[in-house]
């Protein structure tokens, strides 16, 4: 009976333990590290050594304290000799509680003797000054922060025994070729060339065709036809007996009313309800009298 109270009393001891710890993590305060300086920061290099020609990444990380610093009156100044920037160096923004950090990177590259020893190939040590960060405190003040860089090493792709082993006569396998990249297209020119003989020979007959229908007529634009025009010339394109005709003559009835010929419209209505379906020498009589009406209205108009 001992041992068994003790392990109900160990059980219970270990479950309020457990549920204290819980309840602290739950409910108890979330306090965030403060800086001691309004702004602090260091920097990193992607490499500690490259090789002649390498690219590397140099970072310069800064934690702004907002209350005391408006992040965006931070600002960077870095010099990189021998290397030289490629692009535009980026600059991201992280808010965490009252805290900002900022990274500055810049993608750096050498490609000229300057990163390469003079008397042998052997690596050389390269120290940039220290980035600047300057910034102005919400108190007042300007103020600039120092940041040193750590040191890195550029080593040669060659050794001494390349050099020595090579003959003065041939080019070393090594040797980096000047010669252009192979050509490329996204379309091929033998396609564009065709497509744009085409659109050519295009262009060359539709100004053909008007500059021989301005001869003759004397009239470049080409002439419209009103709603009426058009349901003339379905009824006349209709083929005869099929229920095609019905609705292009049910169409020019519309069309007629809208034009203020209310007999005529009523005639092609009739047509279009008549039994059986209309023949094409019922029909022609009608669409005669409508050009007709036509011819007449556009009389010393022009077309």
């Amino acid at each position: 009976m001992t041992r068994r109270r003790l392990l109900i009393a160990g059980a219970i001891a270990a479950l309020a333990l457990t549920a204290t710890l819980l309840l602290t993590l739950l409910t108890g305060p979330k306090r965030q590290a403060v800086p001691a300086e309004a702004v602090e920061g260091g920097t990193q290099l992607s490499r500690s050594g490259v090789l002649f020609g390498d690219r590397v990444r140099a970072s310069v990380q800064v934690i702004v304290d907002r209350r005391r610093v408006d992040p965006a009156r931070v600002g960077f100044t870095g010099h990189f000799e021998p290397f030289v920037r490629l692009g535009t160096p980026q600059v991201a923004r992280k808010d965490t509680g009252r805290l900002t950090r900022l990274v500055y990177s810049a993608e750096l590259i050498c490609l000229t003797n300057v990163c390469l020893s003079k008397d042998e190939p052997e690596p050389i040590h390269v120290q940039f000054p220290p980035v600047r960060v300057f910034y102005t405190a919400k108190s007042g003040g300007r103020h600039t922060l120092s940041l040193p860089w750590q040191g890195t090493t550029i080593g040669p792709r060659t050794t001494a025994q390349d050099l020595n082993g090579a003959d003065p006569f041939e080019q070393p396998s090594w040797r980096a070729t000047t010669d252009p990249l192979p050509v490329s297209y996204g379309t091929s020119p033998h396609t564009l060339r065709i497509v744009l003989f085409v659109a050519a020979g295009l262009l060359f007959a539709l100004g053909l065709f008007a500059l021989v229908r301005f001869a003759f007529t004397g009239r470049l634009r080409l002439r419209v036809l009103s709603p009426l025009e058009r349901a003339v010339v379905l009824v006349e394109r209709a083929p005869a007996e099929s229920p095609e005709k019905r609705k292009a003559l049910e169409l020019l009835s519309h069309e007629l009313s809208r034009s203020g010929e209310p007999e005529l419209a009523v005639a092609a209505k009739q047509l279009a309800w008549a039994e059986p379906t209309p023949l094409l020498t019922l029909t022609q009589p009608l669409t005669l009298d409508v050009r007709r009406v036509i011819t007449r209205r556009t009389n010393g108009h022009a077309a």
